[in-house]
């Protein structure tokens, strides 16, 4: 890696994560630009180095290292603090996550495009899904890489009538269950360093500035010139041609707001002088709320797993259910999954539980800087359960409802016998709204904080190209300019994003 950037930079992008990775290789891959590519956590060189720690090439588990440390309440009056999880390292989350690859449908898209976004309908975005899956090697694996648990929640799922296929990306279906296409080659989790600056760490118009925290972006007359770093604990100034930024629903309006560019009263409550209005930056932030039941096993479901684990891969994610809770109108609203934890201190030595996700999400809150301090915490509410009609939660209950039918196959089937939680106790709807409350939480699927739309819309802060609206030279290239959240993980569609708006840096 370096710290020596060249006498002129023409692209300067702000984040290594999914987005911002694969956008510097690709621009790096296709043009002679000068592209300098800034990560405020460590770069580990290539994946034949070496240097890379086990916890981020183990796709089995969810590594503890290498997080920014956000945090916040999940709904007002609860009573800790949660993490909310982002990755501080080159890759970002796509070295950090659970390697489920999937897409929504195809009506999230083709309303973005509806609510004034040119060129981002499905159709549109189809060819650089496919070079996205082509780059993350996206492949959907067999059925006997199933452990015994994930295998019995997709019995459990059709037996509950609905129908297993096999893949879970087709945009139309409304109702699916199957095992989750995944970025996972030989048990390692192919991130977009590897997939897409492997190949031009040596094209000598890239460089890559591992551990450079961005403070603010430096404004001019209207245009962004330059941005001001702390690179090994020193403040240094980079001018560039044109700077994107791509450090997440989280970083990247945190960044815009530090600049002054925001709202200005929350601005100045925050301590920063505002340099340019505009309000929607840091607003709109959604993600998917998620409750799960936590089921006891049988001995027999202890014995299968035990086999199966001497000698196989025993991820915690293996299979989606994606359908429409009573409410939907279109496409669909719910996702569930088996989860598989082993844990020596359970029962088994292993976590059962089926987690239900609200995805097609009305409710949304906000991210807000607490100082000009690029080292402050950042005021994040994902506005759980906000909703005017009150859907979101409502939706989440169908889960819980589905997933107790799912878990009863499983135990007809004599590898359940009854809940750990919420347990008997809550049997009435009502009671499991009451449980929805108390136990919600985030997804990992933060977006839509710096949200694309037209000028006249006055909660967008990007147009279709990704440009902040009222600015020249400064673009924002991540899941934070989506609309609306998707009805999917999001790291396929940060990649997929990049792919789409690259060939505009050309």
């Amino acid at each position: 890696m370096s710290t020596t950037l060249p006498a002129s930079i023409d692209l300067l992008i702000v984040g290594a994560g999914s987005a911002g990775a694969a956008l510097a290789g690709i621009v790096a891959r296709d043009t002679d630009l000068n592209v300098v590519l800034l990560e405020a956590g460590p770069d580990y060189g290539p994946s034949s180095g070496g240097g890379w720690p086990a916890d981020l090439l183990d796709a089995l588990r969810f590594p503890e290292t290498h997080d920014w440390g956000y945090s916040g309440l999940n709904r007002p009056g609860h009573r800790f603090h949660s993490p909310y999880d982002r990755a501080r390292v080159i890759g970002g989350c796509s070295s950090h996550n659970g390697c489920v690859e999937v897409i929504g449908h195809r009506r999230d898209y083709d309303g973005w495009a509806e609510l004034g976004n040119a060129g981002w309908g499905w159709d549109d975005l189809e060819p650089a899904w496919e070079r996205a899956k082509r780059a993350l090697r996206v492949r959907i694996p067999d059925d006997d890489e199933l452990t015994p648990f994930h295998g019995a929640f997709m019995e459990g799922a059709v037996a509950a009538g609905i129908p297993r296929v096999h893949d879970l990306d087709d945009p139309d279906d409304v109702s699916a269950t199957g095992i989750s296409p995944v970025n996972i080659i030989d048990g390692v989790r192919w991130n977009t360093a590897f997939a897409y600056l492997d190949p031009v760490r040596e094209s000598g118009n890239l460089t890559i500035i591992a551990n450079a925290l961005v403070d603010r972006v430096e404004l001019d007359q209207g245009r962004a010139v330059a941005v001001n770093a702390r690179i090994d604990g020193g403040w240094r100034r980079i001018a560039a041609g044109r700077i994107v930024l791509a450090a997440g629903a989280y970083g990247s309006p945190a960044i815009l707001q530090r600049s002054g560019i925001g709202a200005p009263d929350e601005l100045r409550a925050a301590g920063v002088e505002p340099r340019h209005e505009l309000p929607g930056v840091g607003r709109a932030l959604t993600d998917h709320p998620l409750t799960s039941i936590e089921l006891r096993a049988t001995d027999k479901l202890a014995r299968q797993m035990e086999l199966f684990s001497r000698d196989r891969w025993t991820p915690d994610e293996q299979t989606i259910l994606k359908t429409q809770s009573p409410r939907c109108t279109e496409a669909f609203d719910l996702h569930l999954y088996g989860i598989l934890r082993r844990d020596l201190a359970a029962e088994s030595g292993w976590r059962y539980s089926i987690p239900s996700s609200t995805v097609a999400v009305q409710s949304a809150g906000h991210v807000r800087v607490t100082s000009a301090d690029p080292d402050a915490p950042l005021a994040i509410d994902h506005g759980y359960f906000t909703d005017a009609e009150d859907n979101d939660r409502a939706v989440l209950v169908d889960g819980l409802e589905l997933a107790r039918e799912i878990a009863g196959n499983l135990e007809r089937a004599g590898l359940v016998r009854g809940e750990l939680r919420p347990g008997p106790e809550a049997r009435t709807r009502g009671q499991l709204e009451a449980f929805a409350e108390e136990t919600v939480r985030i997804n990992y699927h933060p977006a839509c904080s710096c949200r694309m739309g037209p000028s006249h819309d006055p909660d967008a802060v990007v147009d279709a190209s990704g440009k902040i609206h009222g600015l020249d030279g400064l673009y924002v290239c991540d899941v934070s300019i989506s609309p609306t959240l998707m009805r999917a993980n999001t790291n396929l569609p940060a990649i997929t994003i990049a792919e789409h708006l690259a060939a505009q840096f050309a």
